[in-house]
């Protein structure tokens, strides 16, 4: 099923307003949208209070902004508590399919994003989740994803599809050769072409699934690329608009707490908006 229900979590900021205007952009005709505002626990109770009134007050002013047309289908909502905990609880109470937030920091350093509330949303959020990082301008038309053949990057992959129905996607399996003695060279060969044929085979299997669930007319491309993934996907960021991908390695043994290594710095240092999930 194609994402139906967006929540979008907002502090009321610039970047908040992105998430929130691209969640407008991509609302299906019969979609729900969610718009949630936390306000920190631990402030004195008139403050506390005349902070939920005001954001209250922005946020249908903001929301009545929208489309008429889409007026009934957006709520939003103002809760006291941790913004992490409450967005993760709204987003399975209200049985959100994607969680929208906007771009946490400026700071292009992947170790500061750590800990954010952004990456911790990512790190434990069932549901995809897609981070704005730029002012919508048109649909989403160039889609980059990195993809390791992980239950993460499939189903990320998927929601893209049902969210950018016409674009351009351009799939790179981008991962390291093996190391090798000269003595190995032919195995390790072999080793390639089957993992290149495994993950093509999956790629081409779920734009098959996408086309039959969604209609879709997307345009794909695979690039076969053995060589370090970051740079590989790094250096194709300026072409898209949407980078998509799992947020945790395809080993067994990969942690499924962790957001890892690789997704965490293309999560900061991308210069498009990132689509994520979690196996």
């Amino acid at each position: 099923m194609p994402p139906n229900h967006f929540l979008v979590a907002t502090d009321l900021t610039d970047r908040a307003e992105r998430a929130l205007a691209r969640a407008l952009d991509l609302l299906p005709a019969a979609g729900r949208l969610t718009v949630l505002h936390v306000v920190p626990t631990g402030l004195p109770p008139q403050l506390a209070s005349e902070q939920q009134r005001s954001a209250k007050a922005f946020l249908v002013s903001r929301l009545g902004l929208a489309p008429r047309q889409r007026a009934s289908a957006i709520q939003s909502i103002v809760v006291t508590g941790g913004a992490f905990n409450a967005i993760i609880a709204e987003a399975i109470a209200r049985a959100a399919d994607l969680v929208i937030i906007g771009n946490p920091t400026t700071d292009h350093y992947a170790d500061l994003f750590t800990g954010s509330t952004a990456e911790r949303v990512i790190r434990f959020s069932d549901r995809p989740v897609l981070m704005v990082k730029h002012v919508p301008r048109e649909h989403y038309q160039r889609i980059l994803v990195a993809f390791d053949g992980s239950e993460g990057a499939l189903r990320a992959l998927h929601v893209a599809f049902a969210l950018a129905r016409d674009a351009e996607f351009r799939i790179v399996p981008a991962w390291w050769p093996p190391h090798i003695s000269l003595g190995e060279i032919e195995a390790a060969r072999q080793e390639i072409q089957d993992e290149n044929k495994r993950l093509k085979e999956l790629i081409v299997s779920a734009a098959g699934q996408a086309v039959a669930s969604f209609g879709t007319s997307a345009r794909v491309t695979i690039d076969l690329v053995e060589n370090n993934p970051y740079l590989v996907i790094a250096n194709q960021c300026s072409w898209a608009d949407l980078l998509v991908m799992g947020t945790h390695s395809k080993g067994r043994l990969a942690s499924t707490v962790s957001v890892g290594k690789l997704a965490r710095h293309l999560l900061v240092d991308s210069s498009c908006d990132v689509l994520t999930s979690r196996p």
